[in-house]
């Protein structure tokens, strides 16, 4: 019986090493290799902002990293028809937009993801999905 329970904590241990641990791809910019999945992502973006903006989306890509199933993205957001964001004055803050993405059964899908806020919404992400690999997040500046 101890056997089992030692074989079992060890593989649990290490899925969990592996997911802190997993290679980490670098999506800042689109190649043949991270096409369709960083489409995908920037998709399903889109499609939760038009929820609340009724706009349609175009980004100018700062920072992306992908390790397994999981991605931290930021972004500048802009209109795709080109014209100016606005807003009703101090309630928003141009042009930023982030999002954490994971894949689950083959598709990515938006965990967590906002845009123009004027806090940092994502403070103690890495707390409410500690699951992800911190590899993901940037290093400087970071907000834990």
């Amino acid at each position: 019986m101890k056997l089992k329970a030692l074989i079992l904590f060890l593989l649990i241990f290490s899925l969990n090493s592996y997911a802190q641990t997993a290679k980490v791809l670098d999506y800042k910019v689109k190649t043949a290799a991270n096409a369709k999945d960083r489409s995908e992502m920037l998709d399903a973006f889109r499609a939760s902002l038009y929820k609340e903006w009724k706009l349609k989306f175009e980004f100018v890509v700062k920072y992306f990293k992908v390790s397994g199933n999981y991605a931290w993205f930021e972004a500048t957001a802009l209109r795709k028809d080109g014209k100016d964001m606005t807003f009703p004055e101090d309630s928003y803050d141009c042009c930023h937009a982030e999002a954490l993405f994971k894949k689950q059964g083959g598709k990515w899908t938006v965990l967590e993801g906002d845009a123009f806020s004027t806090d940092v919404w994502y403070d103690g992400i890495n707390t409410r999905h500690p699951e992800v690999p911190v590899a993901v997040f940037p290093k400087e500046g970071w907000v834990r």
